[in-house]
């Protein structure tokens, strides 16, 4: 699994930010994409199945239950906010989030922190 697609996603989301911050759809889009190839390849990386699903939660499952890396409740909070962004938010709400571009992208960076040495670890 290569992480340069994770990483493009992460370049994307942070290039809304900056030009189109008002465009929480499309940059958590870009952000819950991000961490779901980051686990992704941590879970292949390792020898664990990487199921074609898109719950970012699920997804951590394994991971967790390996021991391979710890997660906080809040990085499971985060988790499931991201997971809003995988098809539910891809499409015109009246809601307004709770949180901003901002905060969603800070959340993928910090999955990004946690997952992507850890896959690079195994990867080389």
């Amino acid at each position: 699994m290569s992480l340069l697609t994770a990483d493009r996603d992460m370049e994307a989301a942070e290039t809304l930010l900056k030009a189109s911050p008002h465009l929480y759809e499309s940059i958590g889009f870009h952000c819950q994409q991000a961490t779901e190839k980051y686990i992704k390849a941590v879970l292949v990386a390792s020898s664990l199945p990487a199921p074609f699903i898109h719950d970012l939660t699920k997804l951590l499952l394994p991971l967790i239950q390996a021991n391979l890396i710890q997660f906080s409740q809040q990085d499971l909070v985060e988790a499931t906010i991201l997971n809003e962004f995988g098809v539910e938010l891809r499409y015109e709400t009246d809601d307004a989030p709770g949180y901003t571009s901002a905060d969603l992208l800070t959340m993928a960076t910090r999955f990004q922190t946690k997952l992507r040495p850890l896959a690079q670890a195994f990867l080389i």
